[in-house]
């Protein structure tokens, strides 16, 4: 069950990154002459929304920070909070996505709520292509019999 709630809750943080970059706009590659270490884009004090067909909010991530480095293909999130209608709620000091590798991953706490219970480590890596998600140490849950 916890294995499931963590990888929709990552699944959820790809998504959301990836509709800032559209919600942004694309940058040609060929035409930026800059560093791969120089930021092209960041967004303070933000709350993304992704609104479904319906009309309602399917997920808001909100942040202090996001900078994205487009050389290379990286996205940080400071003070990332991510919650979807289902009720769940993930909360880090800090996330990295990675769009080569397609991968997530922190070194800080993690704290996934869900209806049922809650979810704490230590660092998180997802792999999203092969669909693995590992809570890195530390891991404490309680979930709630009904």
């Amino acid at each position: 069950m916890k294995h499931l709630i963590a990888l929709v809750v990552t699944l959820i943080i790809i998504l959301l990154i990836t509709q800032a970059e559209d919600y942004l706009g694309k940058t040609d590659i060929s035409q930026l002459t800059m560093e791969k270490d120089q930021i092209d884009y960041y967004l303070s004090d933000f709350s993304i929304m992704a609104i479904e067909s319906d009309g309602k909010v399917g997920y808001e991530l909100t942040g202090r920070h996001l900078s994205h480095w487009q050389g290379k293909r990286q996205s940080r999130i400071i003070a990332a909070e991510i919650k979807t209608s289902a009720g769940f709620k993930l909360q880090s000091d800090r996330l990295l996505y990675d769009q080569a590798t397609r991968e997530i991953s922190t070194d800080a706490e993690v704290f996934i709520t869900s209806p049922s219970g809650t979810t704490q480590s230590t660092g998180l890596t997802a792999k999203l292509d092969d669909n693995l998600l590992k809570l890195d140490s530390n891991v404490r849950s309680t979930y709630q019999v009904k």
